[in-house]
């Protein structure tokens, strides 16, 4: 898509501003703003429906009650929480620290470690897995695996995809040539970590 299809497909400021008020004058707007306030701002929260019951257990008198129903979309919104900020500048900001936090603890203690863990030796190992052959990719609408189109592996079939694979492909992940991709060492792998 070029850049001037881009920007025809973006609404003009009238435009933009008509559907502002719509939304700002939407019955229930009060309420769906505190729910995404309540997200910090998540790019992708979470849509929930249902209800929940609170009863307490010796007189079976409901507590709290809570549905879903009488949301302004018939959803609540929760944070998704994912911790890398190309997906959720949001939710990553809140997590961020993290890392520094779990580190420290088990150097040091804390957090539920106890505090002679100070004492052993460290070790700073970083474990990359071994490539098991080409899978299909989506690539922003880049070719998948661009190779000489000519070039065929040992059981006849391209080493490349030059296909421009969607985000919902059911082809991605998949090996470009079942034959040449290693499953047995990915096995062995998945074994050996779940040992771990």
């Amino acid at each position: 898509m070029s850049k001037e299809e881009r920007h025809d497909d973006q609404p003009s400021g009238a435009e933009w501003m008509a559907d502002l008020a719509r939304l700002v004058n939407t019955p229930g707007y009060e309420r769906w703003r505190s729910m995404v306030a309540a997200t910090g701002g998540c790019a992708h929260p979470v849509h929930l429906a249902g209800q929940s019951v609170i009863v307490d257990v010796g007189t079976g008198e409901i507590l709290h009650a809570y549905t879903t129903d009488g949301e302004p979309s018939g959803h609540l919104l929760v944070a998704c929480g994912n911790r890398r900020a190309s997906v959720c500048p949001a939710c990553s900001q809140t997590y961020q620290a993290d890392t520094f936090h779990l580190i420290r603890a088990g150097l040091s203690g804390g957090k539920g470690v106890p505090e002679t863990v100070s004492a052993h030796p460290r070790a700073f190992v970083t474990l990359t897995a071994p490539s098991f052959g080409p899978v299909h990719s989506h690539r922003d609408g880049r070719p998948c695996r661009p190779r000489n189109r000519d070039r065929l592996c040992e059981h006849g079939r391209p080493v490349g995809c030059h296909l421009r694979h969607e985000s919902h492909d059911e082809r991605l992940g998949q090996p470009i040539c079942p034959d040449c991709y290693d499953t047995q060492s990915m096995i062995v792998g998945m074994d050996v970590v779940s040992m771990v």
